[in-house]
C-alpha cells in the first residue's frame, strides 16, 4: 500500500510538473509571439517610412533633372542662335559628311554619303558618293525583314521620321541600301560643315553629327540635336517681334 502510494505521488508530482512546464512554456510562447508583431509592426512602419522617403527623394531627382534639362536646353538654344547669328541664307544649314577614315583628307569629293539638313525650310536633301566611294557599304537586303535589320536610315526634317537611303545601279538595274552596321563603325567618320563647307566644331554640330550616325542605328534616341535647332530658329524669330 505505502508503494502504491508513492507511485501515486511520483505520478501526481510528475502531472504537476508537467502542468507548471507547460504554463511555463505557454507563456514564454505567448510572450514571444507578442515580441514578434511588434517586431513586425516596427518593421512595417520603418518600410513604409523609407518607402516614402524614397518616392520623395525620386521626385526631388527628377525635379533637379528637369530644370537642369531646360537650363541645358536653354543654352544649348542660345549657343545656336549666336552661331547663326548670320542673315544670310547659309544660317541653319548644316552639311553632314560620312567618310571612311582613308578618305579623311578630301571630305568633301570622297564621301560616301553627304546630308543637307536646311532647318529654315525643314527639308534633307541626300547626296549619295561616287560609286568606288560607296560601294564596300553597299547591300541588297533578300526581303524586307533584311532591310528593316541592316539598312541605313536618316531623320527627315520634312516628314519628321525616318527615311531609308537606297541606291540603283543602272548597271544590273539593281535597288542597294547602305548597311548601317558597318557605318556605325570606327572605319567611318561623321563630320559637319557649312554651307561653304567650313567645318563646325561647336558642341551642337557636333552633337547633330553624333545623332546622324547613332540615329541610323537606332532611331529611338534623344531627338534634341534636331529639336533644338529648330526651337533656335523659333526663339529668333520670337525675339525679332
Amino acid at each position: 500500500m505505502s508503494n502504491t502510494n508513492n507511485i501515486l505521488n511520483d505520478i501526481q508530482t510528475l502531472i504537476e510538473n508537467i502542468d507548471e512546464r507547460s504554463d511555463e512554456y505557454m507563456t514564454d510562447l505567448l510572450f514571444l509571439s507578442q515580441t514578434k508583431i511588434s517586431n513586425y509592426q516596427i518593421f512595417i512602419n520603418i518600410l513604409f517610412l523609407l518607402i516614402i522617403l524614397g518616392i520623395f527623394y525620386l521626385l526631388y531627382r527628377d525635379y533637379i533633372y528637369r530644370i537642369a534639362s531646360k537650363m541645358t536646353r536653354c543654352t544649348d538654344i542660345n549657343e545656336i542662335i549666336n552661331i547663326n547669328l548670320d542673315t544670310n541664307d547659309n544660317s541653319y544649314i548644316y552639311n553632314i559628311y560620312i567618310v571612311h577614315i582613308n578618305n579623311t583628307r578630301n571630305v568633301v569629293k570622297d564621301f560616301v554619303l553627304k546630308l543637307e539638313y536646311n532647318f529654315l525650310v525643314e527639308e534633307t536633301k541626300i547626296i549619295l558618293g561616287e560609286h568606288k566611294n560607296i560601294t564596300s557599304v553597299l547591300f541588297s537586303p533578300s526581303d524586307n525583314i533584311a532591310k528593316i535589320s541592316n539598312a541605313f536610315y536618316i531623320f527627315d526634317l520634312a516628314e519628321k521620321k525616318k527615311k531609308y537611303i537606297d541606291y540603283y545601279d543602272t548597271e544590273n538595274m539593281k535597288v542597294y541600301f547602305l548597311d548601317r552596321k558597318k557605318l556605325a563603325t570606327k572605319q567611318y567618320k561623321y563630320f559637319v560643315t557649312s554651307t561653304n563647307d567650313k567645318k563646325l566644331t561647336d558642341d551642337s554640330s557636333i552633337q547633330l553629327a553624333t545623332f546622324v550616325k547613332k540615329y541610323g542605328y537606332n532611331d529611338s534616341i534623344n531627338l534634341d540635336p534636331i529639336y533644338n535647332i529648330l526651337y533656335a530658329i523659333e526663339s529668333k524669330k520670337n525675339m525679332e517681334y
